[in-house]
């Protein structure tokens, strides 16, 4: 019986062995050579290893009881310190770059010659939770295989014959059509028993050689190619004698076509050591002027050291009954997805950064000086274009398309009549570079069949097309719904990322985004057009690509596409009209974003284990932790240092980056997300609002002596106006007694929950008390604000508040005595009696800063419920699969959605209507994100179940927060009311 499927162990055969691991720790921990695996295969031990491998224990619970027993069976070792054996197994080994890249190939080979192809694998969990990956978590990975098998999940381990059978089973293969190869003798033999065919791994070159003999098949060939169909055979005697004419050195041919691409039919050519690759015209009656492989070849000869493209050979109308062209083969990576799978972030990055530097070098190339100055005309590119693939598009529609229709009318009014003009290479993509084995260096730029002479933004818009394209899956792969921090994760430079790295390799102005639109639109609409193209010639029986049917839908959904795009684009670019989307900020909110993004996610998550055990469990959590002020000198150097200070209060740009509330809204949401941020950015509460006060109303002494120093972040400062004997939400019951002798102000009060007080830079305190004057001809102008040092004689921390069992050190919300606190004249703010109107000025933008962080709390929290959920099982199904959980998910996502357009609305009205204009709005948003954030972090806490009460994550900490600004801010009853009397007042 034929072979129809091959069966490979992990350890040993696609990754390195676990003996080669513990080698290595045998040396680094000075063991005796041999010890490790000697302890193991005892019979004290081998009972606790094998229900490690079939699930019933774990790593993390393995390797204490595994060094118990090390030290009682080797002499001499005493130490108690825990020998993991599996260290080096965890997610770093299995991540990019682990495979062997021969056992790779020879497994994607297979894949394409029609074998079924199944892992199975003695494998254990590495922790408790089971929440780390068991083998490579890569989906690239994983799509390797019809059938995985791992013994931890399964519980039965090789050898046991029933594994084998049933993997036999799953496979839908006979054992007798079966290949295995393990590199342990002890489970090649029952495989064997069973009929399989058994290869014992001694290393990659001799297993692979070895399967080649068993299966007949060559693994020296591009793994990315197939076999041929009956309908892409070519003329082989034909090729032969070319061949000849062109003296490649006899010998066997080989023939195979590549998978990748859907136009001109790609073969690859091998006949002794030389290779080639051809391409030519598809068979058939074709659209006029598409695929012209002459035109292909033209341009690259003329580029051949100028940029990166494979060398060419000949090219030949005769031999063949279509036109084609011989160019070298190149051994390089092709990433058909734009995701870039099996590298690392970093690297993933460098490779979209390089692949942009080329695409500038393209069009820095002089045409004229090239021989390509007769390459295609040089005006109006982008109307002729439109021209042609609507002719295009006409000729090979199936369909109506009313989305089609809509886009070209569009089109005609808003493509570019002038522009650059350079070479271009018409269908730049990721998935049309080939990148160095090695390294990130682009070896060629491939399929130039629609090149010319004309707009070069038309190739930045196509590179760009998968970030728009909200589509995962073939036919047209997108980087689907990533969020911008999920494409941060990845390495992925965003749309503006891209737009300015490519100014800046091309030594062009910064490109916006708006004016980008219509470039991005003619891209989806080219697709589209190439897309229907393909879709007929399947349909006539002519396509070069066995799925070429997948893209029928294509068209419209590419249409779709772009008409989303245009209005979404539009709308966030329309004068007076609201920015809810990061694209839709201006270059300078989007940098800064961008940097305190960065930040808080690579520097500030990953440090809070070591801040939360510091500040709740440290010897002196009042004092500031080192890495957190390095953090905040590295936010000031990079600019990201008082955003908070928006044009509203700062027009002339004095003292803050001069964003607007609105894009300072999306920003301080990213603070919400640890509560720990806003410190670093020179962005916390109080200081915001005793700094917007000062920028306000303080005097240029004032200004000199407390602003001055705050803004530097040199010291602290509170805000006193609670008070324990009031209700203090009606803020003319302030008790707190100011005396004005003449000569100075003498203070007496009691104040709590002054935020900040016991912070050891709180210097200085703004006052609210009511200023002893017989004649006040209203409540509202008995209040006053000064400023307090601190350190004046009669000002006294009597504690420091437990707000929900938390202190939150080393700021803290303290309980201040003041008692006969004398002050000079000076202190006073703006004057004497307008507390009340200060109180007013400063509660606008300050209550935006609240509510969006806790749109950040929140999304943090939604975050965190989500991971939690698909990792955790109960009642033996998965958390996410409990119905109640999923609709808990559900609501979360539209109270934060709905929360967040509130407090947006709120920051936009104060830009354009000011503190007053924004009353309402104001209120609205006090009212809803503290009550959201409640509900969304009260949801995940029920996820997390009793970890979710502790501070191993930051969800207690949210809740209390969230909680508090119900009061903080001042209370629900308060809005609410305000919110009434404003709605009754109000008419259709």
């Amino acid at each position: 019986m034929s072979i129809r499927a091959v069966i490979f162990d992990l350890g040993g055969v696609l990754i390195p062995a676990p003996m080669e691991l513990w080698q290595g720790l045998e040396s680094t921990e000075n063991l005796g050579r041999g010890t490790i695996l000697k302890v193991l295969t005892s019979p004290e031990v081998q009972e606790h290893f094998q229900l490690l491998e079939i699930g019933r224990t774990n790593v993390e619970d393995f390797a204490p009881i595994f060094t118990y027993f090390y030290n009682r069976q080797v002499t001499g070792r005493k130490d108690e310190r825990i020998l993991d054996l599996f260290d080096a197994s965890k997610p770093a080994f299995f991540g990019p770059g682990a495979l062997f890249p021969e056992m790779l190939d020879a497994i994607k080979v297979l894949r394409s010659a029609g074998f079924k192809i199944a892992l199975l694998t003695n494998n254990f969990y590495f922790d408790r939770a089971h929440r780390l990956p068991t083998i490579p978590d890569s989906a690239s990975f994983k799509a390797l295989f019809d059938v995985v098998y791992e013994t931890c999940r399964e519980g039965k381990r090789k050898p046991d014959p029933q594994v084998y059978t049933e993997v036999s089973r799953r496979l839908k293969v006979a054992p007798e059509q079966i290949a295995f190869l393990d590199d342990l003798g002890v489970n090649l033999k029952p495989a064997k028993a069973l009929g399989m065919k058994t290869i014992k791994v001694a290393n990659t070159r001799q297993a692979v050689d070895e399967l080649s003999q068993l299966l007949k098949i060559g693994f020296d060939v591009p793994p990315e190619t197939r076999p041929l169909l009956k309908a892409e055979e070519l003329d082989q005697a034909a090729l032969e004698g070319y061949l000849d004419q062109l003296r490649v050195p006899p010998g066997p041919l080989t023939i195979r076509k590549f998978a990748h691409g859907q136009s001109n039919p790609t073969y690859y050519l091998a006949r002794g050591a030389c290779k080639f690759v051809l391409r030519k015209k598809p068979a058939g009656k074709l659209l006029p002027k598409a695929h012209q492989v002459d035109r292909e070849y033209t341009v690259l000869k003329a580029l051949q050291g100028k940029v990166p493209v494979p060398r060419v050979v000949d090219f030949n109308e005769g031999k063949l009954a279509e036109p084609f062209y011989l160019m070298e083969y190149l051994n390089g990576r092709v990433f058909t997805d734009p995701r870039v799978p099996d590298v690392s972030p970093a690297e993933r990055r460098v490779i979209y950064e390089e692949a942009i530097k080329v695409l500038a070098k393209i069009h820095s190339l002089d045409v004229d000086a090239n021989g390509l100055g007769n390459y295609g005309r040089k005006d109006g590119y982008m109307s002729r274009n439109l021209a042609r693939w609507r002719g295009n598009y006409e000729m090979a529609r199936t369909e109506e398309c009313p989305e089609m229709e809509k886009l070209g009318q569009w089109l005609e009014k808003h493509l570019p009549k002038n522009g650059r003009v350079t070479l271009v290479h018409g269908d730049y993509r990721i998935d049309n570079l080939m990148f160095d084995r090695g390294s990130t260096k682009v070896l060629a730029v491939l399929d130039w069949e629609i090149s010319t002479i004309g707009d070069p933004l038309s190739d930045l818009a196509t590179f760009l097309f998968s970030h728009f394209n909200s589509h995962l899956n073939q036919p047209i792969r997108g980087l689907g719904q990533l969020s911008a921090r999920e494409m941060e994760r990845l390495g992925i430079p965003s749309v503006s990322e891209v737009l300015r790295l490519y100014a800046t390799a091309a030594g062009i102005r910064e490109l916006s985004l708006p004016s980008f639109i219509p470039y991005v639109a003619f891209m989806c609409y080219r697709m589209a057009a190439i897309a229907q193209g393909i879709y007929m010639r399947f349909l006539t029986k002519n396509a070069s690509h066995p799925d070429a049917g997948r893209v029928g839908g294509a068209p419209k959904m590419l249409a779709q596409t772009a008409l989303e795009l245009i209005r979404g684009l539009e709308e966030s670019v329309s004068p007076g009209l609201l920015p809810v989307r990061i694209e839709a900020l201006s270059s300078k909110a989007q940098k800064y974003h961008r940097i305190v993004s960065t930040i808080i996610h690579e520097d500030l998550i990953p440090l809070e284990p070591e801040l939360n055990e510091y500040y709740h469990n440290g010897p002196n959590p009042w004092s500031r932790h080192p890495k957190l002020e390095r953090l905040k000198e590295k936010a000031r150097a990079l600019g990201a240092w008082n955003l908070f200070i928006s044009e509203h209060i700062d027009p002339e740009g004095k003292y803050g980056a001069g964003l607007t509330n609105v894009e300072y809204a999306h920003i301080c949401e990213l603070m919400g997300l640890s509560v720990y941020a806003p410190e670093i950015f020179n962005c916390p509460a109080p200081d915001t609002g005793n700094m917007e006060v000062l920028i306000k109303y303080g005097s240029a002494a004032q200004k000199e002596k407390f602003l001055k120093p705050l803004l530097e972040g040199r010291l602290k400062s509170c805000f006193a106006m609670t008070e324990p004997d009031v209700a203090s939400s009606d803020a003319t019951n302030i008790q707190g007694s100011i005396v004005n002798t003449g000569t100075e102000y003498v203070i007496n009060a009691r104040k709590w929950f002054s935020s900040n007080a016991g912070h050891p830079d709180c210097k200085i305190c703004i006052f609210m008390g009511r200023l002893a004057v017989r004649n006040v001809n209203s409540r509202v102008n008995q209040q006053s604000m000064l400023v307090i040092p601190m350190d004046a004689p009669g000002v006294k921390i009597v504690r420091n508040l437990h707000v929900l069992g938390a202190q939150d050190p080393p700021a803290g919300h303290s309980e201040v005595l003041f008692e006969n606190v004398r002050v000079p004249l000076e202190s006073m703010l703006l004057g004497e009696g307008r507390g009340f109107e200060i109180a007013q000025g400063r509660l606008g933008p300050g209550r935006i800063h609240h509510a969006m962080r806790l749109i950040g709390n929140a999304e943090r929290a939604l975050d965190l419920m989500k991971e939690r959920v698909q990792t955790r099982t109960a009642f033996r199904k998965p958390l996410v699969n409990f119905q109640t959980i999923r609709a808990d998910i559900a609501k979360s996502r539209c109270e934060i959605e709905q929360a967040r357009l509130l407090v947006l609305n709120a920051a936009h009205r104060i830009d354009t209507l000011g503190t007053k204009g924004a009353k309402n709005e104001i209120a609205l948003i006090k009212a809803v994100a503290p009550t959201m954030c409640l509900n969304v972090v009260d949801r995940a806490i029920q996820a997390f179940g009793a970890k979710g009460l502790t501070e191993d994550t930051p969800l207690a900490g949210f809740l209390i927060s969230a909680r508090s600004l119900r009061l903080a801010d001042g209370p629900d009853e308060v809005h609410l009311e305000s919110i009434c009397r404003n709605e009754l007042m109000s008419k259709l």
